[in-house]
């Protein structure tokens, strides 16, 4: 998600695992399948499987590399997927919802 909007984020979970950003998004590490059965707002990107590996080739034009800027209080180092879907759509100005086998997600806010 984009810079602005993960302080947002940030300051109202009550529970943040580990949290990675460049200059321009942040990323959030969530449970494999948290993307199962809803669509989050379309300033986020769920990325199934994602890896920091070798990023030194799309990183070439920006001045930092992804770093880890949260790391959890416990041993887990996720976010837990609901609150933060909750807020991400709160921030979107959309309805939560989703439902089994329902691929279209939330509506678009208006």
């Amino acid at each position: 998600m984009p810079t602005d909007i993960g302080r947002r984020v940030m300051k109202c979970l009550p529970r943040i695992g580990c949290v990675f950003a460049d200059d321009q998004r942040w990323w959030w590490i969530v449970p494999s399948g948290s993307n199962i059965d809803v669509a989050w707002p379309l300033f986020t990107s769920y990325a199934v499987g994602a890896r920091m590996t070798d990023l030194s080739g799309e990183y070439s034009g920006r001045s930092r590399l992804p770093r880890l800027i949260h790391h959890p209080q416990d041993d887990s180092p996720y976010t837990p997927p609901i609150p933060l879907y909750f807020m991400t759509c709160h921030i979107a100005g959309i309805q939560p919802r989703w439902s089994p086998g329902d691929a279209s997600g939330p509506p678009q806010a208006i």
